[in-house]
């Protein structure tokens, strides 16, 4: 099966919570790639690592998108790469720039290659498939929640906010330490599917 045509958009808001936007999103259209990274630091040290985050790891996969023979295994291990590029250009900048230290992001990245999508995260921002009315989330939180949730300690979201435990509390996120584990998967495209990537802003206030 051959998909003809892909559109992307986005849109961001800062919300109603702080005062400035720590997200940072770009899409490459004419290459079929988007990332989004949500970034967290003192001051303006979070827009400093999403942006960054996704710079770097764009400037890594989207060679690799010009080439037209790379096949799906290749494709798996780029997307997965780029995540880790971005994670080491967090922490040399934040080595060199004191001020930086302690920043961190989520990130997940995704690219459209002929009939497949291929993509890679690390925390809670998410990727989301819409087909046929129906939702499915096809990426897995890496926090806290989700854990003891995995774990069996709680049965859901719900009971487990109940019992205090935070939604925020991540267990991975790039500029957290030198190697980092990149969660990446991919996916056949159909006719009429929508991709969402999103972050903690807009799935922490909307369930599932």
């Amino acid at each position: 099966m051959a998909v003809h045509a892909i559109t992307l958009a986005t849109r961001s808001h800062k919300g109603l919570v702080r005062s400035n936007n720590q997200d940072w999103l770009q899409v490459e259209p004419d290459l079929g790639v988007v990332a989004l990274a949500d970034g967290m630091g003192g001051h303006r040290a979070g827009e400093v690592a999403s942006r960054l985050a996704v710079e770097a790891a764009l400037a890594d996969v989207l060679p690799s998108q010009r080439e037209p023979n790379a096949d799906g295994t290749e494709s798996l291990l780029r997307v997965g790469h780029a995540v880790e590029v971005a994670n080491h250009a967090l922490l040399d900048r934040s080595t060199e720039n004191p001020e930086l230290q302690g920043m961190g992001t989520t990130m997940v990245l995704a690219v459209f290659r002929e009939n497949r999508i291929y993509y890679a995260h690390v925390g809670d921002s998410r990727l989301y498939r819409v087909r046929y009315g129906r939702i499915r989330r096809l990426t897995r939180d890496h926090s806290l929640i989700q854990r003891m949730i995995d774990e069996g300690i709680f049965l859901n979201r719900t009971e487990a906010r109940v019992a205090g435990i935070r939604d925020n509390v991540l267990t991975r996120s790039l500029g957290m330490q030198r190697q980092t584990e990149v969660d990446v998967g991919d996916a056949l495209l159909e006719v009429g599917d929508t991709y969402l990537l999103c972050s903690d802003g807009l799935h922490g206030a909307v369930s599932d």
